[in-house]
């Protein structure tokens, strides 16, 4: 039956099948960090402090705007949200327990991810806009959809990357139909959404090169486009200085804002993975240089996504930070990249390594609690597997480092299917 779907009832279908799914797991889920996040943001609500942070200013304000939708149909004055410290504002576990316990908890959870609905779905379109072929468009608009990475990150887990991936899929957008002052704009707003995206940078900036035109056209582009970024990005931290006179940061610890100790550790390879990260980002960089036959939003696609595919093959951060890893291979598969198989051995990957390398909030308590503290019936899974699957040849450690190193390699072989021209 599907088959015989023109391209727009496909789409039409699949976004009503994806809606649906995701309008059941909102309101049954949730995270410490989503509780904190909201804390947040009612304290800027209630304080009216609009314009006293920018810290992620994009998705606060999107965030905000959210929450604001959601006092029409919950009442929050009883004090669930109170922040007294807002530089101590991550939740202990007796708050977060109030919060779970709240009568109105699956309406909050709910409102609280109906802004990252929008934004998801916003981008599938953006993703069936990009790629021209229709079968790929197909291919695409599923791997969007129905991968379990984003589908937990977003509204199991409940955080915000999809605001970032949304603008980073209308640069390349915009990219491609040589729209360089938009594409400027929107990586500057997904730079308002996650720092991470930073990295992309220089890739974004070679991508705007034109090697057909002169150099002072080119030189120009690059400036005016370099100009708009620094501009947009540098506008909140201008806004709260004439409103305020000074750009305060709230929700940071001020001791740990002054610890050098961090930086230090970068700079003498205290992180072994920092030089590795640094000569492969060049390396990509060259590459992206060399591949001047490409289009515009061919490279910076390209080498976005390997991009993130070596800092993830020398990092491992928390589990939600892997959807960061799909929004640039998805759009790849316009450019005839296969994408299906690196995507399903990265999942598999994932979840393997973060049901061993979990904590209590990710796959076990506190993450299903409005339902149950321990949803998928194991307890805390690195115990389970202690009591049923370790022995003296391959304890848990040993099976994590197993793992990451497979994970690893499902960062080179994506990347490999992104490099390889068909």
């Amino acid at each position: 039956m599907l088959n015989r779907l023109n391209n727009k009832e496909y789409l039409y279908a699949f976004i009503g099948i994806a809606v649906l799914l995701r309008l059941l797991l909102m309101p049954f889920f949730s995270h410490v960090d989503l509780y904190s996040e909201y804390r947040r943001v009612f304290y800027v609500l209630e304080n009216g402090l609009f314009l006293e942070n920018s810290y992620r200013f994009v998705t606060f304000w999107l965030e905000m705007a959210g929450a604001a939708f959601s006092t029409l149909f919950i009442n929050v004055s009883d004090g669930l949200f109170h922040l007294d410290d807002p530089t101590q504002s991550t939740s202990n576990l007796t708050d977060y327990g109030f919060f779970l316990n709240d009568p109105n908890i699956f309406r909050h959870l709910f409102f609280f991810k109906l802004p990252y609905l929008i934004f998801d779905i916003a981008t599938a379109v953006v993703i069936w806009k990009f790629v021209d072929n229709p079968v790929h468009k197909r291919i695409a608009l599923l791997l969007w959809l129905f991968n379990p990475v984003t589908l937990f990150a977003t509204y199991i887990f409940g955080r915000f990357e999809v605001f970032g991936l949304f603008f980073l899929a209308l640069t390349a957008l915009q990219l491609k139909h040589h729209k360089f002052m938009l594409a400027s704009l929107c990586f500057a707003l997904a730079l308002h959404c996650r720092e991470i995206n930073l990295l992309f940078l220089p890739y974004f900036l070679i991508a705007l090169i034109d090697f057909k035109d002169h150099w002072l056209k080119n030189g120009v582009t690059l400036v005016g486009c370099l100009i708009l970024i620094a501009l947009i990005y540098a506008l909140p931290n201008w806004l709260l200085s004439a409103i305020n006179g000074q750009a305060p940061l709230l929700f940071v610890d001020p001791n740990a804002s002054h610890d050098m100790e961090i930086l230090n550790k970068l700079f003498s390879l205290g992180y072994y993975w920092f030089y590795p990260i640094i000569v492969c980002l060049a390396a990509l960089a060259f590459w992206e240089w060399e591949n001047s036959n490409a289009t515009h939003a061919e490279r910076f696609v390209l080498t976005s996504a390997c991009a993130l595919f070596v800092f993830f093959a020398f990092n491992s951060h928390s589990v939600h930070y892997s959807s960061w890893l799909v929004i640039f291979p998805v759009l790849a598969v316009q450019f005839g990249r296969r994408m299906v198989f690196p995507m399903i051995v990265f999942t598999g990957l994932w979840v393997v390594l973060w049901l061993l390398k979990t904590d209590a909030g990710v796959f076990t308590l506190f993450l299903a609690a409005p339902l149950n503290t321990d949803f998928i019936g194991l307890g805390h899974f690195p115990t389970w597997f202690n009591q049923h699957i370790a022995n003296e040849h391959l304890n848990l450690n040993k099976a994590i480092h197993i793992v990451r190193s497979l994970f690893l390699v499902s960062m080179a072989f994506f990347a490999y299917r992104v490099l390889k021209r068909d």
